[in-house]
Formats: C-alpha cells, structure tokens, sequence
C-alpha cells in the first residue's frame, strides 16, 4: 500500500470503524438465541436450471440456483456471489429490461453465451441456512464459498466442472478476494462493485438505514431470525444513484431486500480499513474489476469521498493496480451512467458483454466438453 492509501485508510478507520462496530455489536448483545433454520427446495426453474444444496458444516448449507447453457454443462462455471441484503435474484432479476431490451440478468447471459452459473444465496440469506448472526463472520462465509467451489470441483452438484471462477458484487466481492486468498482454489476472479477505497459517507448514509430485520416488514416474515440479522430499508436509492434508474426496478429492489448478519459486517470493517489484510497481492489468477462510474459507494464520482477515480477503465486500473500483484493481470471495466449496482442499470447489456468477451480471452468454453 503507497503512502495516499494508508492515510485514506486511517481517515476511513477514524470515521467509519466505531460506527460500524458499535452498530454490530449493539445489535448482537440484543440477539436472542436462534435455531439454524433450513428453507424448503423450490421448483427447478426452466432453461436447464436447478436449485442445488451444498452442505458447508455445522448443519449448514447454501442454496443455489445452477444453470448449464442448453441443459448442458459447460467446461466453465462461474459462481455468483451477491453483495449485502441481496439475494441470487441479484444475478437474474425478476423485473425490468436493459434499454437494448435484454432481461437484466446476468446469469442469461452467460448461460446464452455457453457458461454455467451458479448463483448463490450466502449464509442468513433466502434458501441457505440462517444460522445464529453472530457466528456468521465474513470468514465463515468465505469458508462456505470455498465448500461450493469444492462441491463444483468434485461433481456433487451433479456434472464436473474443471474451471472455476467467482464472480462478486460489492461484500461478495470482498469475500470473494477472502476465499481466494485463503484457499486458492478458483481459476480467475470477477470483482464487480467494488475497490480498494470505499467512501467514509456512503458507508455512514447506508448504516443510517440500518434496523434489526425481525422489525422490518419485507424482511421479518423471511424466516425466524435473531436481532442480529439487520435490514437497510429506503437504502436502495443509494446502490442506485449515479446513473439513471427504471423506477419499477427500484421499486422492485427496494421491495426484495434480504437481511444480513450484523457479524458478517463487523468482521469485514478491518478488511475496509487495512485493505492488506484482503491479501489481494497474492493472487495469480486473472482479476477483472469492474464498477459503475457514479457508484456512491466505491468510486471518487459518487460524491462521498472515495479515493478510487473510475472515470474510465484506466483511471480505475491505476487506482486499483497498487493493490495487485502481477499474477493477477489486472484488467478493469467502467460502465458509464451506472452507479453501484451495475447489474440493474439501464445500460447492463455493455457490462454483460464485456464480461462475455473477458471470459472468452481468458477461459473460453471447451466445444468438446
């Protein structure tokens, strides 16, 4: 880390760390204990795809929906993270269209283009367990990405899968680099809504939201939590600002958020302000990082104080190639008019395809398996 990031990351402790902990650890000593619980299996969706379980220990398991292109398995899969209070649907949802007409959905995309997907709901979200929020830290759900990549590797998800790569958004990303670092088990990494500098102000204006799950009514009927699963409702403008936005998208957005366990958060703010303890110099698979030019959260232009200058691809790679190594081949990708969420903006069908063209260069689709 240069000089500039280490001052950026005592100014970002000095402002966020206390608030981030004290709201996490305030709403932990309110929890009551609960039981783990276990969603019922809902029907395969069309299209060649399934919901899968992988078991990832202590009764546990994740849920997830697995799609292979034409029924059929592809020689790549990538596994899709979503970022905090959402869901798989993040990666193929349910309302709203791209401007040139494409569903917003990721996952089609690529299944279209020859990839198997793997969306998946972390732990304490939709069908996964929903174990005690306080035992699940960002480490935990790292070590549950680590037992899915495993389950891919060895054909328990019902096909072998040679290659392997995670694809994050926003804390799935910052997971995603905790996994990869860990256990170094993935071919290549997809680090989208994300950077090495994330803004003190979006921070504290996302955790202004924050309220225990069981009290907010699109999240409490879920599944029995404890007070220390936490909600962000009327936060979605936030994810959203920086570009323009299909109201009914957001509408739907707003409407479908998941709760978090508060310890996930509170284990992930030393990550946030020591960016190496993200060990992400070590990593020696190809890396992509891809944001939103006005994303509020991560980017200069969103107006709340990050250091990272997403401009364009090459002011973002030199923001973020500091932080990597040369294992990695950093290439990075800005989509104009978006702001956090790339996934929901009008514009998605320009960061699905250069997504499409990034994995045809660095791993492309064996015809023959």
């Amino acid at each position: 880390m240069d000089v500039l990031s280490a001052r950026r990351a005592r100014r970002l402790g000095v402002a966020v760390l206390p608030a981030v902990l004290a709201l996490s650890m305030a709403l932990l000593a309110a929890a009551p204990p609960a039981a783990a619980e276990v969603a019922p299996q809902v029907p395969a969706g069309p299209g060649g795809c399934r919901v899968v379980e992988v078991p990832v220990g202590g009764g546990a398991h994740v849920e997830g929906e697995l799609c292979d292109p034409v029924g059929r398995p592809s020689s790549v899969l990538q596994v899709l993270v979503p970022g905090g209070t959402y869901a798989r649907s993040y990666w193929d949802f349910p309302v709203g269209r791209t401007s040139a007409g494409e569903p917003l959905s990721y996952a089609r995309h690529m299944t279209t283009a020859g990839y198997s997907t793997l969306a998946i709901d972390p732990l304490g979200v939709g069908g996964s367990s929903h174990p005690l929020s306080a035992t699940v830290t960002i480490q935990v759900q790292a070590e549950a990405i680590h037992r899915v990549v495993q389950a891919a590797r060895a054909g328990t998800l019902g096909a072998t899968y040679p290659t392997v790569v995670l694809v994050g958004h926003s804390l799935g990303t910052l997971t995603g680099y905790v996994e990869a670092t860990t256990y170094r088990d993935v071919d290549g990494i997809v680090a989208s809504g994300t950077s090495h500098s994330p803004a003190a102000g979006a921070l504290a204006a996302l955790f202004a939201h924050a309220v225990p799950a069981p009290l907010d009514p699109a999240t409490r009927a879920e599944v029995p939590l404890d007070m220390g699963y936490i909600s962000l409702p009327g936060a979605r403008t936030i994810f959203h600002s920086g570009g323009p936005t299909d109201p009914a998208v957001l509408r739907a957005d707003e409407d479908s958020r998941s709760p978090g366990p508060s310890a996930y958060l509170a284990t992930l703010a030393p990550y946030l302000v020591l960016t190496p303890l993200l060990r992400t110099d070590t990593i020696d698979v190809p890396v992509l990082v891809a944001n939103g030019r006005g994303d509020a959260v991560f980017c200069r232009q969103g107006g709340y104080g990050s250091g990272t200058d997403c401009t364009d691809a090459q002011t973002l790679r030199a923001s973020e190639a500091p932080f990597f190594g040369p294992g990695a081949h950093l290439e990075t990708y800005v989509l104009p008019d978006a702001g956090h969420v790339l996934n929901l903006a009008p514009s998605a069908s320009d960061w699905y395809a250069h997504a499409t063209g990034w994995f045809a260069e660095h791993f492309p689709v064996r015809p023959s398996f």
